[in-house]
């Protein structure tokens, strides 16, 4: 079975929203969710949008924090586009219904590394009121077709499927295979946008969805594009460490508020590390921080001391933060959360530039799967919704008459099950996932050595043969393409570690403990 549109976009967070919105209505967009909308990491964003909104702020102080957050990896020419644009973000969201607090410069919320505060909020529950917003906004555009629980399993490059339709110098992305129920769609398109968020689910503890697989950035590595710094993954220093809860974000902008760091014997300790920011220092200080003090008092967690702020305080200003942790019997007026760092944000990604345009024709990449060069080393809070709303509003921006045309369904050949057969042990699959998450967190976390990246990745070869061989004799579902795509990013990201020979950002090996001052990225395509 074959549909056509003109532009394909794969992600349902605040990047493909965004770039659905602005896209004009002469052209018929598709988005694909695999999950019902409201979803991604937009969804599940506490924090807030960075942005200068303020006369007392400026353009360049939010490039200087961006820049020293990120470790001196930060394009500046890249930031500087994006950071200017996030007034024109804000009101181009305020048109949609999102109006956030501070955003008519009065003032936004503070996140550890920003100098001002900038941080555009809607209570702690920014991502959710920004996703629900411009999901029924999308709902309302007679060019948008919305289409929930389809997972898209492989882009199609014109270099394995249709010669013919190859342009010069380039290969050319002619859509993609989407799974939808038990049966495998051809998606034609003349321009195709991943926007698919990143891959939390490669670890043990995570701040994301379920979701979070790394989907896009493994079919385009897949299809040949060159993926960057994925060594570069940014744990979030403040998780809810509860058994019913383990993916509950606790928002820097507690912190923001004087909420302290302590260990279990009530002393605080960011001073050993951060003396003079404390617990505003950037998130993989914090989250190195903490993750020091459980390795050197043999404990699973640290606790976060909100209790000098009262019960009133908190219900209103963090009311998903209150009821979060209320809900499994943790009064944070009356005692400490219990914390740990958790997989956040994947600061590598395909190589893009900031209209999400790649090295394949008729392919874009824009938010988390997206490596712009904005974060350089680790993310400054907030900057992702940023980068998500701004690379939304310039690709769909970009997009003109002269694309490439329509796409002859001829050309095409539809998916061939051939002689594959129905998994028939889940327990396979469950496995799989369970050992692929262990070995990434035990081996390849916050500090990391070679020794055990060089016994992660010797894991990981095995089980992605067994997942291959998997993927090519069984009928698709949508755990086992999740852990395919897991398998792929996980190794991408050993592999990027063990060739970056210094510590820098979110990037800490022990026997390569000092930088290098090379700034240089670290790429990676299918055939090096």
């Amino acid at each position: 079975m074959t549909k056509a549109t003109d532009i394909l976009i794969i992600g349902g967070g605040m990047a493909g929203l965004t770039c659905a919105l602005e896209i004009p209505d002469n052209f018929s967009v598709t988005i694909l969710s695999k999950i019902e909308l409201p979803t991604g990491s937009t969804f599940l964003a506490q924090g807030g949008l960075a942005a200068v909104t303020s006369e007392n702020d400026s353009i360049d102080n939010h490039l200087r924090d961006t820049q020293r957050a990120g470790a001196g990896m930060v394009n500046e020419k890249v930031a500087r586009q994006i950071i200017s644009m996030g007034a024109e973000l804000v009101h181009r969201l305020s048109g949609w219904g999102v109006t956030l607090e501070g955003s008519n410069g009065d003032g936004g919320g503070m996140e550890g590394g920003h100098s001002f505060r900038r941080v555009l909020h809607y209570f702690d529950q920014t991502g959710r009121f920004i996703a629900e917003h411009l999901a029924d906004e999308c709902r309302k555009r007679s060019n948008i077709t919305i289409i929930e629980n389809a997972f898209a399993i492989n882009l199609i490059p014109a270099s394995r499927e249709a010669l013919s339709l190859l342009r010069k110098g380039c290969d050319r992305c002619l859509g993609a295979y989407v799974l939808i129920e038990d049966r495998v769609v051809t998606f034609l398109a003349r321009e195709t946008v991943l926007a698919t968020g990143g891959a939390g689910k490669t670890y043990r503890y995570t701040s994301n969805q379920d979701s979070s697989t790394g989907d896009g950035i493994a079919m385009a590595f897949r299809a040949g594009l060159t993926v960057r710094n994925m060594e570069f993954y940014q744990f979030h220093p403040t998780c809810l460490y509860h058994p019913d809860k383990r993916n509950f974000l606790i928002t820097e902008a507690l912190r923001g508020e004087g909420a302290r760091l302590i260990n279990g014997t009530g002393k605080r300790f960011m001073k050993y590390y951060d003396p003079e920011r404390m617990e505003l220092a950037p998130r993989d200080v914090v989250a190195r921080a903490i993750d020091s003090e459980m390795k050197r008092n043999g404990t699973d967690h640290m606790l976060l001391d909100a209790t000098h702020l009262s019960r009133d305080f908190l219900e209103e200003h963090f009311p998903e933060v209150t009821s979060g942790v209320t809900s499994v019997g943790i009064m944070p007026w009356e005692e400490p959360i219990p914390v740990v760092p958790a997989a956040h944000y994947c600061v590598g990604g395909v190589v893009a530039a900031t209209d999400g345009r790649t090295e394949m024709t008729g392919l874009r990449v824009i938010g988390e799967a997206a490596s712009t060069g904005f974060h350089g080393a680790n993310r400054l809070g907030s900057n992702s919704l940023l980068e998500a709303g701004v690379m939304g509003l310039l690709c769909a921006r970009s997009f003109s008459s002269e694309m490439p045309g329509q796409i002859p369904s001829t050309e095409i050949r539809d998916w061939s099950f051939g002689r594959a057969e129905p998994l028939e042990e889940s327990v396979l699959v469950d496995h799989s996932w369970a050992s692929l998450r262990s070995v990434m967190w035990d081996y390849v976390g916050i500090v990391k050595t070679d020794k055990r990246l060089r016994r992660a990745l010797k894991l990981l070869d095995v089980l992605a043969e067994e997942v291959e061989e998997d993927y090519w004799t069984l009928m698709p579902t949508i755990e086992q393409l999740e852990l395919r795509n897991l398998t792929t990013v996980a190794r991408i990201i050993i592999r990027s570690a063990l060739k970056r020979r210094e510590s820098v950002g979110l990037h800490f090996l022990v026997d390569c403990p000092y930088t290098s001052h090379t700034r240089t990225d670290t790429v990676l395509k299918i055939n090096m």
